[in-house]
């Protein structure tokens, strides 16, 4: 079973979409802990420090929020030695700024989200 870690990054106090992922990856078979709003990087990178963790989703609203965004994947990718696969989605993301921060992925939807994360994860294992 592949695991998950998503959580709305810190400054953020929006979930509605985050919670839809969460659904929709647990339905597809994935173990998710969700670490809820508000998460700084260091919160993060504890969790996929102390757990095998495949996959980090990061959820934004607020265009306020995108540099914590940017911030929480360049920590991921500079401090493990093996980061996880990072898809970020929220509302004023595109896929061009995913690229731009260094995700995975981006998902414009809760549904495409958890596609990608499935596609991920079968390309992994």
């Amino acid at each position: 079973m592949a695991t998950a870690v998503i959580a709305t990054v810190k400054g953020d106090l929006h979930d509605i979409g985050k919670n839809l992922v969460a659904i929709m990856l647990e339905g597809a078979g994935f173990e998710v802990i969700d670490l809820g709003v508000d998460v700084p990087a260091e919160r993060i990178e504890e969790v996929c420090r102390t757990r095998a963790v495949n996959l980090v989703g990061l959820s934004a609203l607020l265009t306020t929020t995108m540099p914590a965004m940017a911030g929480i994947v360049k920590e991921l990718r500079e401090r493990l030695d093996s980061p996880p696969v990072i898809l970020v989605g929220g509302a004023p993301l595109t896929e061009a700024y995913a690229r731009e921060i260094g995700a995975d992925g981006y998902g414009r939807d809760a549904a495409t989200g958890a596609e990608l994360a499935k596609q991920f994860c079968l390309k992994q294992g």
